[in-house]
């Protein structure tokens, strides 16, 4: 049997498509393969986070008071009452002593210095001593112009105090107290025995500046 050519055309024209749909399948499996973005790739991350940091506290406190690091208090001024003395004679002296405290967390060290102010802060007016680790007595009467005070036992004399001026006197140096750690700081102030009458009815005012500064300052 003749075939027609119009048999013929179809058959040629699918054997065609399926060359092309052969042709395509095997480009795309070329593509696929040359394309490694299409195959999975495991991950992972890790972050380290730190613990906190915080600052410490440099806090020096006078008997309890000006407690408070970053405040008002710091710096601040203390008025200590008790360390006054009136009616005063030649050689008549008075001691006090109070708690010098590290309330911080971080060691300290500090220095201490005196001013004065005042008709008595003058050469042969009042004279000032200080002694670390000791406590204040005090004996006599002003009736009799015989007070004495004493710290642990030591009484100054002419020659041994020092007379406060405008000008800062340095008392002690970096003396160190770690955190925590509490020292007795006693004070005796005493008219000079050989203070001249021009003294007479006259007064000053002390100033002691407790400076503290961290150990590594």
């Amino acid at each position: 049997m003749a075939t027609h050519r119009s048999e013929i055309a179809p058959a040629r024209s699918r054997l065609r498509i399926r060359a092309i749909l052969g042709l395509a399948a095997v480009a795309i499996l070329a593509v696929g393969m040359s394309v490694k973005g299409t195959f999975a790739a495991w991950t992972d991350a890790a972050t380290m986070q730190t613990g906190t940091f915080a600052t410490g506290t440099l806090d020096i406190t006078l008997d309890g008071n000006l407690v408070g690091p970053g405040t008002a208090n710091n710096p601040g001024t203390w008025t200590n009452g008790s360390f006054a003395l009136t009616n005063l004679v030649p050689a008549e002296s008075y001691a006090v002593s109070f708690p010098v405290k590290n309330n911080g967390t971080t060691g300290l060290k500090y220095t201490l210095t005196g001013t004065g102010s005042g008709a008595l802060a003058v050469a042969n007016g009042m004279q000032f001593a200080v002694y670390f680790g000791v406590t204040a007595s005090n004996a006599g009467t002003e009736a009799n112009g015989n007070r004495v005070g004493s710290c642990g036992g030591s009484t100054p004399t002419d020659g041994t105090g020092t007379t406060l001026t405008g000008t800062s006197s340095t008392f002690a140096t970096d003396r160190v107290l770690a955190a925590g750690v509490t020292e007795t700081v006693c004070f005796v102030a005493r008219l000079n025995s050989s203070a001249p009458n021009t003294l007479q009815g006259q007064s000053m005012t002390a100033s002691f500046l407790f400076n503290a500064r961290q150990l590594t300052a």
